[in-house]
């Protein structure tokens, strides 16, 4: 007869423990990178996806040397973690009761990989009580160097640098990059996006009288890229062309460095995108 209340008491103290609880814990956390592959030296970017499922809403508050995001960054094969260099900087978010938020972040300057490789990633919320935290899931992407495709040594800041444009094939799609490596050190310092590469013609790549590498590649049978990079490996420019008529190419003048034989495209409303983006998510 005893055993009765006692399976009561213990009920009553699981459910006053369940309403004490704090709602912080009803959270979904989903991390994902934006691509699976990234081309050494370029930033990478995250998608944090968060899901509040409780009937308040929630706000994540970033404080003078403390963030609300932190992450875990390990490389495949390596014994420890990839250590940050500066805190990560986050906005302040709230999520009302029952809906989602995402929030897009990238890794540099906080996080910068020198090595290629494959890399995970998880991260950790530090809830507004300052003891509640949440992980997500554990994510991968990689990052290589690709291939050469042209290259070119100059002397900028005190410094000999590499330019090189380099191509990666990301879901069947040649895409190209443009890379900036210290040329003693063999650290690359930088790297970015460029555009979509078709075979039909062989990329036209130039520098200018600052050393900014200028690229025109074609990306679909009538359409072209014209990108520019500057010696910090920072994508300056970037240019969807339709071409005009006669050679298509890339011509140094007295003006700096122009492209013939293509003309800016403006898409027309409701026409598809007929090139791919390096950011379209995978």
């Amino acid at each position: 007869m005893t055993r009765i209340p006692i399976l009561m008491s213990v009920m009553l103290l699981l459910l006053g423990w369940g309403a004490a609880a704090p709602v912080f814990a009803q959270l979904d956390v989903r991390l994902d990178p934006l691509r699976r592959d990234y081309i050494l030296g370029e930033n990478v970017k995250l998608r944090l996806m968060i899901t509040n499922r409780t009937d308040a809403p929630i706000s994540l508050v970033s404080t003078p040397g403390r963030s609300w995001l932190y992450l875990d960054v390990m490389r495949r094969g390596d014994t420890s973690s990839v250590p940050p260099s500066v805190i990560l900087r986050c906005p302040n978010i709230t999520i009302a009761p029952g809906s989602k938020k995402a929030y897009d972040f990238e890794l540099q300057p906080a996080y910068k990989l020198r090595r290629e490789g494959m890399y995970s990633v998880s991260a950790t919320l530090r809830l507004p009580d300052m003891n509640t935290t949440y992980t997500s899931n554990n994510t991968t992407f990689n990052v290589n160097s690709g291939g050469k495709l042209q290259s070119f040594r100059v002397q900028v800041r005190g410094q000999r640098l590499e330019l090189s444009v380099r191509s990666l094939i990301i879901k069947d799609k040649n895409l190209l990059f443009g890379q900036v490596m210290n040329a003693d050190t063999g650290v690359v310092q930088g790297a970015c996006f460029l555009g979509q590469y078709l075979n039909f013609m062989k990329p036209r790549v130039m520098l200018d009288s600052a050393q900014n590498l200028h690229l025109l590649c074609q990306s679909a049978p009538k359409f072209f890229t014209y990108s520019v990079m500057n010696t910090y490996g920072e994508r300056r420019e970037y240019q969807i062309m339709k071409q005009i008529g006669g050679p298509v190419d890339l011509v140094s003048s007295g003006k700096g460095i122009r492209c013939i034989g293509v003309a800016p495209y403006v898409k027309p409303k409701g026409e598809k995108t007929k090139y791919h983006s390096a950011t379209e998510r995978p």
